[in-house]
């Protein structure tokens, strides 16, 4: 199984910004964002960025 990244920009409370990189497991690219926006709402991920958002709004459709 091949190894994709997935990139999404995040904003933290004090209005900086970011990003936060994903590297998922998993068959075809069309599947990588949808599977690291899962793992993205996990607790430990919120933790790694600090409970830094996802900044939905700056994603590609």
């Amino acid at each position: 199984m091949p190894f994709w990244s997935a990139t999404f920009p995040i904003r933290t409370t004090h209005g900086h910004s970011g990003v936060h990189i994903f590297i998922v497991d998993v068959d075809h690219y069309e599947d990588a964002r949808r599977h690291a926006l899962a793992r993205a709402d996990l607790p430990e991920a919120r933790r790694h960025r600090r409970n830094a958002a996802l900044d939905i709004r700056k994603l590609s459709p």
